[in-house]
């Protein structure tokens, strides 16, 4: 998609075209399949980045668009073709690099799969015959974590452990059931089990999952220095 382009989509979601070259670019997108698809995908990512974006990143957007309505505003629009001059690629040149650097700052956030190197679970003594235990040991194990939300769910509709609710909500968040993981790494933050620190820790991954940097931080500043995940969380927020 060339900047011009980039610039007509942009004039016209924000209602900035004149009602002929409005017309105009409509009977395009009815009669081109290409450009409607391209339009369709810059409004969809449009949406998104509006939804997305920092209060500065608005602002930056904002500026473009105020310079791009100054300079609408004395274009001659009654052409029933749709032309712009050269300054408007300098405009939409910007949009472009916007939204490159956009996806950058995406692409550069750190992996949750980096740091989700979860412990070995062992439920299971040796002479001990629980079914429930040994098939959420082994499914969490083998990182079949859809059958050890089952099991382990299982396990606690019988009892209240937490050991068992530290694997559940583990499992849950990689099953990206990031509300209901949560509520249970909550629990255990609040509370005085030894997954104390260790649920601050998963809360931190889970909103890095989530790519809410902020809230990723916040978290990882929570964990104290001799914590057992202390290194990892350092490593984490310089990588932030």
């Amino acid at each position: 998609m060339n900047e011009e382009i980039y610039t007509v989509f942009e004039s016209y979601l924000q209602n900035e075209l004149s009602n002929e070259d409005k017309i105009s670019l409509e009977n395009q997108l009815k009669n081109d399949g290409d450009l409607s698809e391209k339009f369709k995908i810059y409004r969809e990512n449009s949406d998104f980045l509006n939804q997305k974006f920092s209060e500065e990143s608005i602002n930056f957007k904002q500026n473009l668009q105020k310079i791009s309505n100054e300079h609408f505003s004395q274009a001659n629009q009654t052409t029933k073709v749709i032309r712009f001059q050269p300054w408007k690629y300098a405009i939409a040149a910007s949009i472009t690099l916007f939204f490159g650097i956009w996806f950058l700052m995406q692409n550069d956030m750190p992996e949750y799969s980096d740091f989700s190197q979860h412990e070995v679970a062992s439920f299971v003594e040796r002479g001990t015959n629980d079914a429930n235990l040994k098939a959420a040991q082994d499914a969490f194990n083998l990182k079949n974590y859809k059958e050890a939300v089952i099991e382990l769910e299982a396990i606690l509709k019988k009892e209240n452990n937490v050991e068992i609710k530290y694997f559940y909500a583990i499992s849950l968040l990689e099953q990206n059931q990031f509300v209901n993981a949560e509520e249970y790494f909550n629990e255990l933050k609040n509370g005085n089990s030894v997954y104390k620190e260790k649920a601050v820790w998963y809360l931190a991954l889970s909103q890095l999952k989530q790519k809410n940097k902020e809230e990723c931080i916040k978290y990882l500043k929570q964990i104290p220095e001799g914590s057992e995940d202390y290194d990892n969380a350092q490593k984490l927020l310089n990588d932030l």
